[in-house]
């Protein structure tokens, strides 16, 4: 096949040199004849290949850390931003093609910025972007409890606590020293039942960080007996969290709604589905990452969207929630009429954690689109329509 095979080989390892494989190999099935190889790339080259800064081990070079890093100021930060500098830095890499998605995805600076800026956001929809995106980084966290602190964060707020638990727990043995894996552990310890255990976490949390405020406080909650929920009621700065306590902090009630999305009140979560009729409802979808159905109602089927996941649903008033089915049941959401006199039907309604409800209309006629109408806890409108 090739009269001389060295200059063949030596042709095949430069065409491959400019391709993206790893390495190639030469093998005749002869006998007792050995491979031979071609084309590898060194650890190097590999890296330099896959986008990889040497300086950082990351797709993120030295000058997109600092970037972020300047996001974020003593105890508060530019979260959004945060966020949104990585969701544009991963967009922009993979439409370049300087890196594929599933490489940022197990880029292990990225997810740790990706997650800890979703943290900060302190809402459950964060939260849940947290979760989702955290796992394909795991191959690559070993022996870093910060990735397993966020992960259990995430997860504990999207009410996964067992998994929660788990990789608290893993964390800290990977990385024993990093002190705030403790108080992820100290928490779930004591939900599960765990009392000893959860204060030999805080035990060992004031060992490194002697005289901490959170350690502090978790110890003094745990032998209160408090809830997770009540644990979580807290700001990391003290004079934040002592606001709060004494509620002057406007952010409070956000802050509740995202906690109401820890644990499962199966009482509540029971009256749900009474209040709206099993034989009604159809195609229930739960914390995916809202709990969503089709309600019939007499003029037509509405999709019906919780924006919460079941935990957060169980903690929802008895009271708004017949308001809500009555509303449908009765038709008095079921058609809109714009300023331009189009007519909508109702195709959508949208419930929050904070008891906001968006009402989505589909308009009739040529120019289909959509119109929006919010409206206040009781029903009643609160702003004007927005259409597309």
């Amino acid at each position: 096949m090739a009269w001389d095979l060295r200059k063949l080989l030596e042709v095949a390892a430069d065409v491959f040199s400019h391709t993206n494989l790893p390495w190639a190999y030469f093998h005749s099935f002869r006998r007792d004849v050995s491979t031979v190889r071609i084309w590898e790339r060194t650890v190097e080259e590999e890296a330099h290949q896959q986008g990889i800064h040497p300086d950082t081990g990351s797709l993120l070079s030295a000058e997109d850390l600092r970037a972020l890093e300047a996001f974020h100021e003593g105890a508060t930060g530019y979260f959004g931003k945060m966020f949104s500098y990585i969701v544009d830095f991963v967009r922009k890499g993979v439409k370049e093609g300087r890196f594929t998605e599933e490489q940022a995805r197990a880029d292990l600076q990225i997810a740790l910025w990706y997650s800890y800026s979703c943290i900060n956001l302190t809402s459950y929809e964060y939260y849940y972007r947290a979760m989702q995106w955290m796992p394909d980084s795991e191959k690559n966290a070993k022996g870093c409890a910060t990735w397993y602190y966020r992960y259990s964060c995430a997860l504990m707020y999207c009410s996964r606590l067992e998994e929660a638990l788990k990789y608290a727990e893993q964390g800290a043995k990977e990385e024993p020293d990093y002190p705030w894996i403790w108080l992820q552990v100290g928490k779930l310890r004591y939900y599960f039942g765990d009392k000893k255990g959860a204060l030999e976490a805080v035990k060992q949390g004031l060992s490194l960080e002697p005289g901490d405020y959170e350690f502090l406080t978790l110890g003094r909650e745990i032998e209160l007996g408090a809830s997770l929920e009540q644990m979580e009621f807290h700001w990391i700065n003290p004079d934040a969290d002592r606001d709060l306590l004494n509620g002057l902090d406007e952010e409070a009630d956000d802050k509740i709604c995202t906690i109401s999305c820890l644990t499962v009140n199966p009482e509540g979560l029971a009256r749900f589905h009474r209040i709206f009729t099993p034989g009604l409802v159809t195609d229930y979808v739960k914390n995916s990452p809202y709990c969503r159905f089709n309600y019939q109602t007499q003029h037509g089927k509405v999709e019906v969207v919780f924006k919460m996941n079941e935990a957060g649903l169980s903690k929802l008033q008895a009271d708004w929630l017949v308001m809500v089915k009555d509303a449908l049941d009765d038709g008095r959401w079921a058609a809109h009429r714009t300023t331009e006199n189009q007519e909508g039907a109702l195709e959508t309604i949208v419930l929050g954690l904070d008891y906001s409800i968006l009402l989505e209309y589909k308009l009739k006629g040529p120019d289909e689109g959509y119109v929006q109408v919010w409206l206040n806890k009781d029903g009643t409108p609160v702003s004007n329509e927005s259409g597309d």
